[in-house]
């Protein structure tokens, strides 16, 4: 295979990830009677992995707009998932804690990302260290293209 089709290989590749990877999104989760989609849930993982963070935090994190996280722990406040408090020290910031129902649908999304994980991890074996490592240094090359591609669309669309 010559070069560019190689290349032109791995776009179609990537092309392909991205449309699994938006499907999976959208997707409803089941975790139990609470039913999440994955901004919610990656909301959830964040709160458990740190409790007392607040909204400001968690969008610094997913690299989302606070405005945006913020109505996403509004929909978990309202599932019952999520408690948001006053800080002590602070009273303009409120620290997000998970209910006991929000700590059984985090302990079920650590769950099933783990079997989601040995499940990929048992398709890679096939591959040595020293392949995954290329792929991971080509991964970090596009990562790379995508950023860039991602600041040059809002300095040429971003309304002046």
């Amino acid at each position: 295979m010559k070069r560019k089709e190689i290349l032109k290989k791995l776009w179609e590749c990537q092309d392909e990830a991205f449309e699994l990877m938006t499907e999976y999104d959208s997707l409803p989760h089941h975790y139990g009677e609470d039913v999440l989609y994955q901004a919610e849930a990656y909301v959830v993982h964040e709160i458990g992995n740190q409790p007392n963070i607040t909204t400001t935090e968690i969008a610094e994190k997913q690299k989302k707009t606070t405005s945006a996280c913020s109505q996403i722990v509004k929909k978990l406040i309202a599932k019952g998932l999520v408690e948001q408090t006053r800080n002590a020290d602070n009273k303009r910031i409120y620290n997000l804690t998970l209910t006991k129902d929000g700590e059984r649908v985090y302990k079920d999304h650590v769950e099933f990302n783990e079997a989601c994980q040995e499940i990929t991890f048992k398709l890679l074996s096939e591959f040595t260290d020293e392949e995954l490592a290329i792929h991971a240094k080509v991964q970090e090359a596009i990562n790379e293209a995508y950023r860039g591609d991602v600041e040059r669309s809002k300095a040429h669309y971003s309304k002046k």
